[in-house]
């Protein structure tokens, strides 16, 4: 099977293709107040994979369609997924993202640089701005994605609508789960229990670009095409290992190369795999240790690095790392579905890419 390296040219290629529609001074010229529009138009200037739009393209080619023809399909696809994470960094309460102050921070900045404003009248003017900056965003990908062309337009209104109406449900739902877990006891909450919230949040979304891309290509609005469920399945797949190596990445990655903050998620106390598979075999005294760092926002950078080594030492990284790998392993399955070409090629590629990265 390809490596990583076989995908990531073509996805250089298909990443500029997107960015000439995601950046072009026409469709963000006219977003206004000038607030506004530096927030819509922030994380899309600092790149990020863009990763769902060449999803969508590749799953095209890969049943014998035209890319350039969805170009407009999978940049919206972009726009939505940015609006997803300016409403998660508040959430969250992030402030870093691709290397740059999150959205409701960059906000309080613009506030207190041409106001004078202070915190806290600063910081809720930030948060108000990233709330609206993701609506717009979230709107254009609804316009952007009407504008693919050569696609009939029955078509285009069906996944527009699977997307409105489904995909944004189950990624809320993903996001309302993570939220809730957070507030329960770690015992309470299963590793299985957080699979399928991750499954919302990533791999929903992973999914809709294989199957949206597949549908363009063949010009279908059978969802049960086989090649449209083999290629929605391999992306489902995919997707839910990518956020598996993100949580892993999250804890041992090079906050250089993410662009966000590692360690947030053991200040935090999300109940990741990780944390999960750790409580799961420690013993009563490490466990004890890992609850004073753990969801302690005021856990010191060492004790944090305690943390992590404990989260080694226990077997939990190496645990999720192989989880991960049996995902990418059931997403080649039914990628085996599809007719060998150069773009099934380069899908196995991004597979592989899921598990190596380190960004």
């Amino acid at each position: 099977m390809p490596g990583a390296q076989d995908f990531t040219a073509a996805l250089s290629e298909r990443s500029r293709w997107v960015d000439e529609l995601l950046l072009d001074p026409n469709t963000l010229g006219r977003i206004r107040p000038e607030h506004l529009r530096r927030l819509v138009a922030s994380y899309l200037e600092r790149g990020g994979k863009r990763l769902r739009p060449a999803v969508l393209m590749l799953s095209c080619g890969a049943v014998g369609g035209n890319e350039r023809d969805v170009i407009p399909a999978a940049a919206a696809l972009e726009l939505f997924h940015t609006w997803t994470l300016m409403h998660d960094d508040i959430i969250d309460h992030d402030s870093l993202r691709r290397g740059g102050p999150t959205g409701h921070i960059l906000g309080a900045e613009l506030a207190a640089r041409d106001w004078e404003l202070k915190y806290p009248e600063a910081a809720d003017y930030g948060i108000s701005l990233s709330i609206l900056a993701g609506d717009v965003q979230h709107g254009l990908c609804v316009a952007m994605f009407l504008g693919a062309r050569n696609v009939p337009p029955e078509l285009l209104v069906h996944l527009v609508d699977d997307l409105e109406r489904n995909v944004v449900a189950d990624l809320v739902e993903g996001e309302t789960l993570d939220i809730q877990f957070g507030k329960q006891p770690i015992s309470e909450v299963s590793i299985q229990d957080v699979l399928r919230m991750m499954y919302l949040k990533t791999g929903v979304l992973y999914q809709f670009a294989g199957k949206a891309g597949a549908m363009l290509g063949l010009q279908t609005t059978d969802e049960q095409d086989p090649l449209v469920q083999a290629i929605a399945t391999f992306c489902a797949e995919c997707g839910t290992a990518f956020q598996l190596q993100d949580d892993l990445l999250g804890v041992v990655g090079d906050q250089e190369k993410l662009g966000k903050p590692v360690g947030s998620d053991i200040l935090e106390g999300k109940r990741t795999p990780v944390l999960l598979e750790a409580f799961r075999v420690a013993d009563t005294q490490t466990r004890r240790r890992l609850e004073t760092i753990v969801g302690n926002p005021r856990a010191t950078p060492e004790q944090v690095r305690q943390a992590v080594d404990l989260l080694a030492d226990l077997g939990a990284l190496d645990a999720v790392a192989r989880m991960a790998k049996q995902h990418i392993d059931k997403a080649f399955a039914s990628l085996e579905k599809v007719a060998p070409s150069q773009y099934t090629r380069w899908l196995a590629g991004w597979a592989n890419f899921m598990v190596e990265r380190e960004f």
